[in-house]
C-alpha cells in the first residue's frame, strides 16, 4: 500500500479577489473529491488572488494505481477552463 501525495500549482487568470478565487477553487476541489475520492486542500500561498496551490493525497495499492490517479487528476484540472496548471510535485510514501 502506498500514499500518493500531489502538490499542484495553479494560475487563475483574471482573478481579482480572494472571494472570486474561492469561487473557482471550491468547485474544482469538490469535483476532485467526488470523482477520484482523494483528500484535497488548498495550501500556501492563500493570499495571492491569481495563484493557488492544491495539496492532494490518496491511498493506492501500488505506484501504477497512483499514476492512474494522477492522470485522472490532470484530466479533471485540464477540463477546468478557469485555471491553468503551472507545476506539479508528486511523491509516493
Amino acid at each position: 500500500m502506498r500514499v500518493l501525495v500531489v502538490r499542484l500549482n495553479l494560475m487563475i487568470p483574471g482573478c481579482r479577489s480572494l472571494k472570486e478565487r474561492r469561487g473557482v477553487l471550491e468547485p474544482l476541489k469538490n469535483n476532485l473529491r467526488r470523482k477520484i475520492n482523494l483528500s484535497v486542500s488548498e495550501v500556501k500561498p492563500r493570499d495571492i488572488h491569481d495563484r493557488a496551490s492544491l495539496g492532494m493525497a490518496a491511498v493506492v495499492d501500488n505506484t501504477a494505481d497512483g499514476d492512474a490517479q494522477l492522470r485522472r487528476i490532470e484530466a479533471i484540472v485540464e477540463r477546468e477552463h478557469m485555471v491553468v496548471p503551472l507545476e506539479q510535485e508528486v511523491e509516493y510514501w
